[in-house]
């Protein structure tokens, strides 16, 4: 099953120079695999999800977003999806290359994720119920959380134990009030386009050269529709933080997240809190994201889950830093002649 192939790469052409060797294998430590792939006169970006991962709602949920999202400036449109025959079932996906690097520092790129936000919110605000099926597409990664924490808690609980027991006791002191914040935030009458996973390092900027794109946002794989500001959230945590690997969030990067998030969407300071906790959910372990982790790779099981500790670990003090911040900032009178968006 193929829909909008390209011309110039197919996917069971793009499956051959994978499988042949001639592709270059990018380095990740998701579930999914990225190549760059050249092809006559142009380079593209192939990406092979998981056999878990490529479902036929994966399939749909991929092409609705295309048609919602293509045209943005920064948007890679698809230039082919389908399944590999060739063994397990796999999707796989093709877009134009991106050139460029990717900032080494997230907190760089903050007007520019708000500026993606911003568009993802205009563009599903116009999005009507057909277009995603009715819930068939919503969803994020809270959603899983919302609707059966108990079940997901009692699933990884096996996986958390010596040297993870502190994960453990964290998800149980904080899971409650996670989920609290998700339902709030959560609105029946609104749908936003939902990147999954947006942050300063999956913004590209290629400069133009070559005829390529000022900006473009990469990495697709979780992208889909939610009913709350699920990638916003995230956001916050991803691109305030002091460095890569590291969750202490800088104050300064902060406080422009926070403001600029509150002009542009925009979002009441007095909701910062429930937005953090919101984003807090997208580092709780789930069974099944472990399990295929270590199914890829031994070793990534083990890193995922260290990982997420360091999270934890800091993770009352940086919510505190981010309501006091929140806080400050609601006190602070719009300029005089001007409306404050948020109230």
């Amino acid at each position: 099953m193929t829909s909008g192939g390209s011309a110039r790469l197919t996917v069971p052409h793009a499956v051959g120079l994978v499988t042949s060797g001639a592709a270059r294998a990018l380095e990740g430590r998701g579930l999914n695999t990225s190549y760059q792939v050249a092809h006559g006169a142009r380079t593209f970006s192939v990406k092979v999800h998981c056999a878990e991962r490529s479902s036929e709602a994966e399939y749909r949920r991929i092409l609705r977003v295309d048609e919602v999202l293509r045209g943005a400036d920064w948007y890679p449109p698809l230039l082919g999806i389908g399944h590999d025959g060739t063994g397990p079932r796999r999707l796989v996906v093709i877009r134009p290359w991106a050139p460029g690097v990717p900032s080494d520092d997230a907190r760089e790129r903050i007007g520019e994720v708000m500026g993606v936000l911003a568009e993802l919110a205009a563009r599903g605000a116009g999005t009507g119920t057909e277009t995603v099926a009715g819930e068939e597409l919503v969803g994020d990664y809270a959603s899983p959380w919302v609707a059966g924490a108990g079940e997901e808690r009692a699933l990884v609980g096996p996986l958390l134990t010596g040297a993870w027991q502190g994960l453990a006791r964290a998800m149980d002191e904080h899971l409650g009030e996670l989920r609290d914040a998700a339902r709030r935030l959560t609105r029946t009458d609104a749908l936003l386009v939902h990147h999954g996973d947006l942050h300063g390092r999956n913004l590209i900027s290629g400069g133009g050269r070559g005829g390529g794109r000022p900006l473009t946002v990469i990495d697709w794989d979780e992208a889909g529709f939610s009913r709350r500001p699920a990638d916003a959230g995230k956001a916050l945590w991803l691109s305030c933080r002091a460095g890569r690997g590291d969750f202490e969030l800088d104050p300064a990067a902060l406080r422009r997240f926070l403001t600029q998030l509150h002009t542009r969407l925009p979002v009441p300071y007095a909701s910062a809190g429930d937005l953090a906790r919101l984003g807090a959910l997208w580092f709780l372990p789930r069974h099944g994201h472990v399990t295929l982790l270590g199914r890829r790779d031994a070793r990534l099981g083990p890193w995922y889950l260290g990982w997420v500790a360091r999270f934890w670990a800091r993770f009352r003090r940086n919510l505190d830093l981010v309501t006091r911040t929140a806080a400050a900032l609601d006190a602070v009178p719009p300029p005089d002649g001007e409306t404050d968006p948020g109230r």
